[in-house]
């Protein structure tokens, strides 16, 4: 290869993963290519000082000028290039004007009316259960216009309805409702002899191996499988010990392991 001249007017030379453009030689195969790529810094500071500098918010005289040149019909590329702008720019601030009637940066006007907003609550407080794609077909059926599961989410949220896993209770009838209800109120009225004389009990379930709850982990892109993020299983669920309790005015009692 032939001289290349004082090395000070060359960055030092980088492998081909780097992307610097620098005295870079990259070969592939044997030599069957051989690329050599040379740029002096002159080059280099000429292109760091020529990029296309980062867009900026028109002003809103400029978007008005803008406005009022196209309905006087002057042609994009006539006005464009004295205003120092692309054709781009120019076409989406006119395409904003024609969309929203403003040029000012306001939100967009919502997708849905207040009519469907409040059919869309009415469906949720008959069924707490309907999904949000459930509603979105729902709703496209009925009016006929397009509308996404964001779209219900975002609804519902304005309204004040916010996914939640529901709360665990037993399975009650309106007879057992009416019986608790009745309870209450006959209790309520009792005095502190009465409770003194009253045992509270209860059972409850201990697993061996880990909790019947819901778990969270806090974890990073790539710790799925990561020790400390995964939950351990057995094919036997561990086993679990039932125990029984009790307490009262005077204290607790024993703890009384149940067998079946």
């Amino acid at each position: 290869m032939s001289k290349l001249g004082p090395i000070s007017h060359f960055l030092s030379p980088v492998s081909c993963d780097s992307l610097v453009l620098q005295g870079l030689r990259c070969e592939w195969g044997a030599g069957v290519l051989n690329l050599v790529l040379l740029l002096s810094l002159s080059h280099i500071d000429h292109w760091k000082f020529n990029m296309a500098p980062h867009s900026k918010e028109l002003s809103e005289d400029l978007k008005k000028r803008i406005v009022a040149l196209h309905k006087d019909g002057v042609g994009y590329k006539k006005f464009s290039k004295p205003l120092t702008l692309s054709c781009s720019t120019v076409a989406k601030t006119l395409q904003w004007f024609n969309r929203t009637g403003s040029t000012q940066n306001r939100p967009l006007p919502k997708k849905l009316s207040a009519r469907a907003q409040r059919h869309i609550q009415r469906l949720y407080l008959g069924n707490r259960r309907m999904s949000a794609a459930s509603i979105a077909a729902e709703v496209e059926g009925v009016g006929g216009q397009p509308v996404s599961a964001q779209t219900i989410r975002r609804t519902l949220h304005q309204i004040g309805l916010h996914g939640c896993r529901p709360r665990r209770k037993p399975l009650l009838k309106m007879m057992h409702k009416k019986a608790r209800k009745q309870f209450a109120e006959d209790k309520q009225t009792k005095d502190m002899d009465y409770w003194n004389h009253v045992l509270w009990s209860d059972e409850i379930k201990i697993n061996l191996l880990g909790s019947d709850g819901v778990k969270r982990v806090w974890r990073q892109l790539g710790e799925e499988y990561k020790d400390k993020c995964v939950l351990p299983t057995v094919k036997h669920s561990g086993g679990s010990v039932m125990v029984w309790g009790c307490m009262s005015a005077a204290g607790t009692g024993a703890t009384c392991t149940v067998t079946y």
